[in-house]
């Protein structure tokens, strides 16, 4: 009798540690029966320093980031919309990101990132989101082919951060569920010019992902160095995604330059080049930075993911430099950077009826 209690014991203590090891599972994860109400679709970029896939989300999460500010902003807005009521209290939340894309250009790179990042929006979906939150134009094109799949997506409420001119603000004005939320690039590159310019580099390097919120940052730059009296500025847009080798030879196709700029894909290999540069994250290494005002843009997002969830028109609301979204690390006040006009129209191949855009 003895010999079968003991039996009995060891049994339970296993199956007591077996339940305490799958409790302690990996970040970002809860029990299989759990419905993700919130949900964030993003890339975990690759860094210079070949940082694991924790330490990149650690990152790309933290407040240093506009994805990280939209986490945090979907986290206080659980906290203020479900954590308050006893039907929802601790609403599940969870990120989610596309497979690593390969491609030798472009349009093989596209490609293959569009149909990773669809099937992340799917499983958001079927995870049961009520809300997702996809930040950058890079989602475009999966965005564009799940919005009317209402089957699937019809009652989700989407908010999607971009930039100006982006296929993502002009799908927002089309759908009913859809807010985007424009990040105005062009003044972040005028920031970066003016300051460049401004501390006597007379020529200015910029590489980073072959899109639109390059293309802005491009435009910003140039402006901002002739505002103080004119800089060369020379580019280099990476058109194959994360592929390290590429990535370095396109830096170091700008690599004359006095200062080096770089993009979410790119700064953490100019930081790792060993030539001057100005860095879009706080850091104490570069000769200055402008980064994300993290206080300002966390309330900022949470406001409006709120205001989103409450809504049934198709709506672009912008954030500038006014609204105190940006710090500069040599001086509390910024100079005054022009507002990006926003004109959100819809493709050519909308009906005239479909919903218009309301521009903030």
């Amino acid at each position: 009798m003895k010999k079968n209690r003991k039996i009995i014991i060891l049994a339970a203590l296993i199956l007591a540690a077996v339940t305490f090891l799958c409790s302690c599972g990996a970040p970002n994860t809860v029990s299989t029966d759990t419905k993700y109400k919130l949900a964030l679709v993003t890339s975990l970029y690759p860094d210079a320093g070949g940082a694991e896939t924790d330490k990149k989300a650690e990152f790309a999460l933290g407040l240093q980031t506009v994805s990280g500010c939209a986490w945090n902003a979907l986290k206080e807005y659980r906290k203020n919309t479900y954590d308050s009521t006893t039907s929802d209290t601790l609403a599940a939340i969870k990120y989610y990101t596309p497979a690593e894309a390969k491609g030798t250009d472009t349009v093989s790179y596209a490609a293959a990132f569009t149909a990773a990042a669809k099937k992340q929006l799917e499983l958001a979906a079927a995870g049961g989101a009520e809300m997702i939150v996809v930040t950058g134009e890079d989602y475009a094109n999966a965005y564009l082919e799940v919005k009317d799949t209402t089957k699937t997506f019809g009652e989700i409420t989407f908010v999607v951060i971009t930039t100006p001119g982006s296929k993502l603000a002009q799908a927002a004005s089309l759908n009913a569920k859809t807010t985007a939320i424009i990040i105005d690039n062009v003044q972040f590159g005028y920031l970066f010019g003016y300051y460049a310019a401004q501390n006597g580099y007379k020529k200015i390097g910029y590489a980073g992902a072959d899109n639109a919120a390059s293309e802005d940052f491009i435009k910003g730059l140039k402006a901002g160095a002739e505002a103080v009296g004119g800089s060369e500025i020379v580019s280099q847009l990476t058109s194959s995604g994360p592929v390290e080798n590429i990535i370095k030879e396109d830096i170091e196709k700008v690599s004359s330059a006095d200062i080096l700029i770089g993009d979410e894909l790119t700064i953490s290999y100019i930081a790792a080049s060993g030539k001057k540069y100005a860095s879009i994250y706080k850091d104490d290494k570069a000769e200055f930075y402008i980064t994300v005002n993290s206080d300002n843009l966390v309330a900022k997002l949470k406001d409006l993911i709120n205001t989103a969830r409450q809504s049934n028109a198709g709506t672009v609301k912008q954030l500038s430099a006014a609204d105190g979204i940006f710090v500069y690390s040599g001086s509390e006040t910024l100079v005054d950077a022009p507002k990006t006009e926003i004109a959100v129209s819809a493709p050519e191949t909308a009906a005239e009826s479909d919903t218009a855009a309301v521009t903030e």
